[in-house]
Formats: C-alpha cells, sequence, structure tokens
C-alpha cells in the first residue's frame, strides 16, 4: 500500500489575492502622487482661464525672490545658463514658470524677457479661481 501520496499537501501560493494587494497598492501610489507637492511651494495667482500645460524645465520664483530652475536653487544672474544647458537640446523649447503672487510685477517680466529673447515660450503657472 502507497500511503505517502495520497496525504501530500499542494503548496501553491493564492494569485488572486496577490494581484488583489499589487492593484490596491498601485491605487494608494497613483493617488499619493496626485497630492505630492513638486518644489518649493509658492502662492500662485488665482484665474478662470487656463489650460495646463506639461513641460521639462520650470521656473520657480518664491515671496523671497529666490529662484529654482526644476527644483534647484541658483542665482538670478545664472538662470538663463543653466536654463541653455538643459533647453538645448530639449525638443520641447516650454518653460513653466511658477511665480508667487508677492513677486514684484518687474522681476517677472526680466525673467519673461529672457525666455522670450532665447526663443523660449514661457507659460505661468495659476491656480483655478474659486467661484
Amino acid at each position: 500500500m502507497d500511503f505517502g501520496r495520497r496525504n501530500k499537501v499542494h503548496v501553491e501560493p493564492a494569485m488572486s489575492a496577490l494581484s488583489d494587494i499589487i492593484f490596491m497598492l498601485l491605487i494608494f501610489f497613483i493617488i499619493a502622487s496626485t497630492l505630492a507637492v513638486n518644489g518649493e511651494q509658492v502662492n500662485l495667482p488665482k484665474t478662470s482661464t487656463g489650460t495646463p500645460t506639461q513641460s521639462t524645465v520650470t521656473v520657480t520664483i518664491t515671496s523671497d525672490l529666490r529662484y529654482l530652475v526644476n527644483n534647484t536653487e541658483v542665482a538670478k544672474d545664472e538662470v538663463e545658463l543653466k536654463l541653455q544647458a538643459i533647453l538645448n537640446n530639449a525638443a520641447d523649447k516650454k518653460v513653466v514658470l511658477n511665480i508667487d503672487r508677492d513677486v514684484p510685477t518687474g522681476e517677472t517680466i526680466e525673467l519673461f524677457a529672457v525666455l522670450k529673447q532665447n526663443g523660449w515660450n514661457p507659460f505661468i503657472a495659476t491656480k483655478p479661481k474659486e467661484e
């Protein structure tokens, strides 16, 4: 008589439970990534119009007039050089400006002029106006 084969336990992982866990983790990370703040927190101006724009480069000016290019702090005089290094080989010449609403208009215009002189397309980031 062969008693050993009849009582053998099959050890197989339950794939449905594993796929459920992976799916829940995926949903969690998608939601968490939409809530994440990229870079410096600035108080953007509010508008009732505007369309979202994707860009490879962001320039941020904080309320205390600190300049950040792609979340790396640079001196005001070095912003153009840093952007040239990034955008020389890029096909997309869009630059999104995250400028705090308390920044003087002259600072914004100076940066805007530098971007236009180099042939780059500046876009000013805004928040939607609450109704």
